[in-house]
């Protein structure tokens, strides 16, 4: 079985993956090959209460000399950042175009792999051919909360890309009787375990990933690789 090491913003974005490839690859049994790299976390750590890393982590651990040693360790890496802070220094991806128009969904996702790939090219210029095709990028339009609208709307909201998290607690707590807090996701991993469970089933994450664009490209770039998991 094909081994995923998941490098993104923070355990909670981690948890929600997780879920997400293994309900793609209707695979219950994937879990076990799937490694959390940035930020680390082991077997001890299974709800995710490492702390939050951020983009900036992100960026740096791809400039380290550990994103190599990532690529000797697992067949593929799953690269996982939000959008929210995208016009922020150093992260450096404009929400418009030339014309001043916002990027759609799809667009602002090209700017973000290019963004990447500039710093891939930069950090490891001969050894970044080698691995270009091992890497899936997973960019929240505009936070992975926006993923998870889906499960539970059936209107134009699946499709929303701001004030995610508020969306999201309007229909969460009477279903379980907690709220997210996007300010502050420590020790939150049960309850996104438990808020992306729907997406364990092929079917249903299948149908919903059509309602929000950066989750469908995500679900895109997953088949394109044509892994086998079984």
């Amino acid at each position: 079985m094909p081994t995923f090491g998941i490098i993104s913003e923070g355990p909670t974005d981690q948890i929600v993956l997780e879920n997400i490839l293994c309900g793609f690859y209707n695979n219950a049994d994937l879990n076990e090959s799937i490694r959390f790299l940035q930020p680390f976390r082991d077997e001890t750590d299974k709800y995710g209460t490492a702390p939050a890393a951020g983009w900036v982590n992100v960026f740096e651990y791809c400039k380290s000399q550990r994103l190599l040693e990532a690529f000797e360790q697992n067949d593929f890496i799953i690269l996982q950042i939000d959008t929210d802070c995208c016009e922020d220094r150093n992260y450096d991806v404009k929400r418009t175009n030339a014309e001043g128009k916002n990027h759609t969904p799809t667009e602002l996702i090209d700017k973000v792999i290019e963004r990447f790939q500039q710093i891939f090219n930069d950090a490891f210029p001969e050894q970044y051919a080698l691995f270009e095709n091992r890497i899936i990028y997973a960019v929240c339009v505009e936070e992975i909360e926006c993923w998870l609208l889906p499960l539970y709307y059936d209107d134009k909201i699946q499709s929303a890309t701001n004030n995610c998290v508020n969306k999201l607690n309007d229909k969460i707590y009477g279903k379980f009787g907690f709220y997210i807090d996007g300010s502050n996701k420590s020790n939150m991993g049960n309850q996104y375990n438990k808020l992306s469970k729907g997406y364990l089933k092929h079917k249903i994450l299948m149908g919903k990933c059509e309602e929000n664009e950066s989750l469908k490209v995500f679900a895109k770039g997953l088949k394109e690789k044509n892994i086998i998991t079984e």
